[in-house]
């Protein structure tokens, strides 16, 4: 692994996030990592990052102005072309916070160790840096428990949710020497889940391998426009819907 390679490119520090846009959204990885045309984040990204601080400050018994969180989505996203998805959030918003108070139950017997605790750790040498949500300690051991909160518009648990808690597990666990123990809280608009995660072998071996081929990738090209020719966008993916990533994908591919 040469450490230059992502230096080249001026990504480091890596993040899950970073590792799974270059194996899985190849074309936006393409368009904000290395071409840097960034955006404004979609509404479904900006909800998750509304109701996490809503949930923290009813944690923290704090009231919790609705109302102002619902302005201040409305602020970050005045830039978002698709005016109908933001209305869409304002809407659904308030009712993932309602089901996510659900979580103080479930942490009720353990006390608050960090929220948004910056975690650093290393992969074959890479640097990765990330923030997890909500970490606590259980009082008699000192064992760790880190809950990832997901809101979603309906009930699903994808592989990606969990792969990113290897990072998180791997820097707490070399940070504390403490046991962790690392659950999904997944939030919709009708109900609430906790999901335990077990992780598996497999894990490191995919996060090695996406490692492996970002490093060649990197290696290879010199230019941006090395990545557009390795690399053809499928127009079918989801996120072209973006209007900023729809226009960069023309500029760049012509398509």
């Amino acid at each position: 692994m040469n450490i230059k390679n992502f230096e080249k490119w001026d990504l480091l520090p890596m993040s899950p996030s970073k590792l799974r846009g270059f194996t899985t959204y190849t074309g936006q990885f393409i368009v904000e990592k290395i071409y840097k045309r960034l955006g404004t984040s979609s509404p479904p990204a900006l909800a998750g990052n509304t109701v996490e601080p809503m949930l923290q400050d009813y944690l923290l018994g704090k009231e919790v102005n609705v109302d102002e969180y619902l302005t201040k989505f409305k602020t970050e996203t005045l830039d978002f072309p698709i005016r109908d998805d933001v209305e869409k959030y304002v809407d659904l918003i308030p009712k993932m916070f309602e089901q996510s108070k659900a979580f103080k139950e479930i942490v009720a017997d353990k006390e608050q160790h960090s929220y948004q605790e910056e975690l650093f750790t290393e992969v074959m040498g890479v640097p990765f840096r990330g923030f997890s949500d909500f970490i606590y300690r259980e009082k008699s051991s000192g064992k760790l428990f880190m809950y990832d909160l997901k809101t979603k518009g309906r009930m699903s648990i994808n592989h990606y949710d969990k792969l990113q808690q290897w990072f998180y597990r791997k820097a707490l666990q070399e940070a504390y020497n403490v046991e962790v123990e690392c659950y999904l809280f997944i939030v919709t608009p009708a109900k609430s889940h906790l999901e335990p995660i077990e992780f598996v072998e497999e894990y490191e071996i995919e996060i090695s391998n996406g490692l492996k081929s970002m490093n060649k990738v990197l290696e290879l090209c010199n230019e941006p426009k090395d990545f557009a020719y390795l690399y053809q966008p499928n127009v079918d993916d989801f996120f072209w819907r973006s209007p900023h990533l729809y226009q960069a994908r023309k500029d760049i591919w012509g398509i």
